[in-house]
């Protein structure tokens, strides 16, 4: 089976931002490109926040309970 991003497109980045909350960090290092989803290069660059797994715990054991 081919690799497929899981819940890694721009529209996921700009929910996960909002679940994220006040406690978000910078992005650091250098946008790389994401060709699933052109989108999503665009989004990390514009709005330059870190996600960590942990603000998207619920909506990713939803997705595995699912």
């Amino acid at each position: 089976m081919p690799w497929r991003p899981w819940r890694y497109s721009a529209d996921d980045y700009r929910a996960a931002i909002t679940a994220a909350g006040p406690h978000r960090r910078p992005l650091t290092g250098v946008p790389a490109s994401s060709p699933w989803d052109p989108d999503l290069a665009r989004a990390l660059a514009e709005h330059g926040v870190r996600v960590e797994e942990e603000a998207v715990w619920e909506a990713l054991s939803a997705d595995l309970a699912g």
